[in-house]
């Protein structure tokens, strides 16, 4: 179940980190897709740390 969990919020993360790069670095037109380009962003972080933490810790 921990694989499961860890998988499920590294495929989130990746994706949402796509999702803000992409509109930080090439869509973002205005300061407003560029704020939720940086949101998407630190979704997508928070999102890979659970999974890596959630990987690394040894209690079951």
């Amino acid at each position: 179940m921990k694989t499961f969990f860890s998988l499920v919020n590294f495929v989130i993360g990746i994706l949402a980190l796509l999702i803000g790069f992409g509109n930080l670095l090439f869509l973002s037109n205005n300061p407003t897709g560029a704020a939720a380009g940086a949101a998407a962003t630190v979704v997508g972080v928070a999102f890979l740390w659970v999974a890596t933490a959630a990987m690394f810790n040894r209690s079951e």
